[in-house]
C-alpha cells in the first residue's frame, strides 16, 4: 500500500489505514481526516470513511478531548495552552470547556508544582521573570503564574 497513489486507494484501504492510526492512540475527527488526506487519500472517500468510523463510535471528539486534557494536565500544562492545542486539532470550544477541570484551584496547584520543580534556590528578579515567562509559555494565566511564584517564594522563606 505504500507505493499507491491517492487515486489508487480504495475506501477499504483508507479505512484500514484509519483503523491502524486509531489502534495507536485516540484521534479527533478533524485530526484523523487531515492525517488521512496527508497520506494521499481522496477527500470524498476520506469523509465517507471518517463518518462511518464516527457512526461506529471508533472516533469521538469527546473521548479524544477528555483523554488529551487528562494527559496535558498530568504533564502540568496550563488551560490556555491546552485550549489552543485542542482548537488547532479541530475540537469545538464547548467540548474543550466541558473537559477542562472546573475547579480553578487545579490550575494554581499545577502552576505552583511546575514552578517549584524548576526552581532550585532563591529566586532573584531575573530568575523570577524567567520562571514567570515559562509559566505563561506553558499556558498558565498571569494570575496563576503570580500565585505560583508567590507560593514558591513563601516556601523558600519558610525553609530559611
Amino acid at each position: 500500500m505504500r507505493g499507491k497513489l491517492a487515486r489508487d486507494l480504495t475506501e477499504a484501504e483508507i479505512r484500514d489505514i484509519a483503523v491502524r492510526y486509531l489502534t495507536r492512540r485516540e484521534y479527533g475527527v478533524e485530526e484523523l481526516r487531515q492525517k488521512l488526506l496527508q497520506r494521499g487519500a481522496d477527500s470524498m472517500l476520506t469523509d465517507t470513511v471518517v463518518s462511518a468510523l464516527v457512526d461506529e463510535n471508533l472516533v469521538s471528539d469527546q473521548r479524544f478531548t477528555e483523554m488529551y486534557v487528562r494527559m496535558r494536565v498530568r504533564r502540568l500544562f496550563g488551560p490556555l495552552k491546552i485550549k489552543g492545542e485542542l482548537r488547532s486539532r479541530g475540537i469545538a470550544d464547548y467540548l474543550i470547556e466541558k473537559a477542562l477541570p472546573a475547579d480553578p484551584e487545579t490550575w494554581f496547584e499545577s502552576a505552583t508544582h511546575w514552578a517549584s520543580k524548576k526552581c532550585q534556590g532563591e529566586l532573584d528578579y531575573a530568575g523570577r521573570a524567567k520562571v514567570y515567562r515559562s509559566l505563561l509559555n506553558r499556558g498558565f494565566t498571569h494570575e496563576q503564574a503570580n500565585v505560583a511564584l508567590d507560593g514558591i517564594s513563601r516556601k523558600q522563606v519558610d525553609f530559611d
